[in-house]
């Protein structure tokens, strides 16, 4: 059945998916699939991701073998693997044929070793896509894909238009902008653009042409390095080299600006102890295996806090007006802890850092927390003697404020950068870290402070 009916629909997914699925539901299914195929590919696949198996199941059989590889290439990796189990392995190589071959190498990966074995036995292209699964999804050698123009340096420019037509024809490929420059051992020299070729001489070397001031990448380099690199120099596509330099792959801009999102959501979720797997409307054990074990951790840190208070019950007993501004201390001392930490954790990962020296972040984050601890001190003392009428209280208040938001700024820098002298990912559990100290070191601060003045605040 053809996957294109010529007229496209432009409504959001989520109205789309409540369209197609009160038709299934109907039994009107074959209504559901027209209105399905006249969305563009990128909202296919989201509303196929928020179709229930069964109605999965009832569409898929409509659809043909582009229409289903369409599917496989814009649907997040967790969902192309189940909705390759759906299509089952009969048919899978038939369609992993059709699909890129990076794109193939990720659903292959996240099938058990047996059943991978078996469907890309089965592929024509299983030579191309064996190599990528050598390698971790977070590394370039994961995102590449070895669908590239390749030229040699020694060629003529007519004959490599001549390829690159060829290479256009095989691939279908109409987006060519850029193809790369080896030398007769494979090893990447340069890279020449499209018009570069166009506007040159037909009897030019293309090595006379070439611009071998190119960026790479290893096939072992980190995914945020590659992503730090596409950003920095504004590229299309990055080349991945093996250790002898030879060129192995390409990655492509629109596999980058995934990593991105994918970072951002990592370093995110992780800042809070939820895993990055987990989204709002997945499995509820799923949420609570992803979550439970992070509450228990920020439980025994706040049990932590809590200890350090029953050092001070006499002191509490004597002035139990104090016990009003424990959480104001901590929870500001929190926030400022927070702030900073965003930002470092950030940089981090941004690789803004690198060229930074601690004491300078330290001592920016000193002063910061100087300046905003005596202003937020002044206040907080000012109400705190505007409500008590207790002048020894409030610069109690006052000085544990200022103190608590310099220690928090102090600890929102040494935290993360601790953790990544360790070979810790900074966002791992740096937030449930930076609060512990803010809390027991506002704590102590404040109630000794406070117990230091008792007999000042009750005489």
């Amino acid at each position: 059945m053809s996957n294109d009916t010529g007229i496209r629909e432009n409504i959001p997914p989520e109205e789309a998916a409540r369209v197609v699925s009160s038709l299934l539901e109907r039994g009107q299914g074959l209504e559901a699939f027209v209105r399905f195929q006249r969305l563009l590919p990128p909202d296919q696949a989201e509303v196929f991701a928020q179709l229930s198996d069964e109605h999965r199941e009832r569409l898929i059989t409509n659809l043909s073998a582009a229409g289903l590889a369409g599917l496989l290439e814009y649907l997040d990796t967790d969902e192309a693997i189940e909705f390759a189990e759906l299509i089952g392995q009969s048919t899978l190589p038939f369609i992993l044929d059709i699909v890129s071959p990076d794109v193939a190498a990720d659903i292959l990966k996240g099938m058990p070793a047996e059943n991978a074995a078996t469907v890309i036995g089965r592929m024509e292209t299983g030579e191309d896509v064996a190599p990528l699964l050598e390698y971790a999804d977070d590394e370039a050698g994961g995102l590449m894909s070895p669908e590239f123009v390749a030229l040699y340096e020694n060629m003529s420019v007519s004959q490599a238009m001549t390829f690159v037509r060829q290479w256009a024809a095989e691939y279908s490929s109409e987006e060519i902008t850029q193809a790369f420059v080896v030398d007769r051992d494979g090893v990447l020299k340069g890279s020449v653009g499209l018009a570069s070729l166009v506007l040159a001489r037909p009897h030019q070397l293309v090595s006379l042409i070439m611009d071998s001031r190119i960026v790479s990448v290893t096939a072992d380099t980190d995914q945020e390095e590659v992503a730090r690199l596409v950003e920095r120099y504004d590229l299309y596509q990055i080349p991945v080299t093996g250790d002898d330099g030879k060129l192995l792959g390409i990655i492509v801009v629109e596999d980058i600006i995934d990593v991105f999102e994918d970072e951002a959501t990592e370093d995110m979720y992780r800042m809070i102890g939820v895993s990055e797997t987990e989204k709002a409307s997945g499995p509820f054990w799923r949420s609570v295996r992803s979550r439970l074990p992070w509450l228990c951790v920020n439980l025994s840190t706040a049990i932590l806090a809590g200890l350090v208070i029953t050092l001070f019950e006499s002191t509490m007993a004597k002035a139990i007006a104090l016990a009003a501004f424990l959480p104001v201390v901590a929870g500001q001392g929190g926030i400022t802890g927070t702030q900073t930490l965003t930002l470092m954790v950030r940089s981090i990962a941004l690789g803004d850092l690198n060229t930074v020296a601690t004491w300078k972040l330290i001592w920016k984050e000193l002063r910061l927390g100087l300046i905003h601890g005596l202003v937020v001190g002044l206040l907080v003392a000012a109400i705190a003697f505007g409500w008590q009428q207790n002048e020894y209280i409030a610069i109690v208040v006052g000085v544990a404020m200022l103190a608590n938001m310099t220690v928090a700024g102090v600890s929102g820098v040494l935290v993360p950068l601790g953790f990544r002298a360790l070979k810790v990912d900074p966002a791992l559990s740096s937030a449930v870290a930076v609060t512990t100290v803010t809390d027991v070191a506002g704590f102590l601060i404040y109630l000794g402070l406070a117990a230091a003045m008792i007999q000042f605040i009750v005489g």
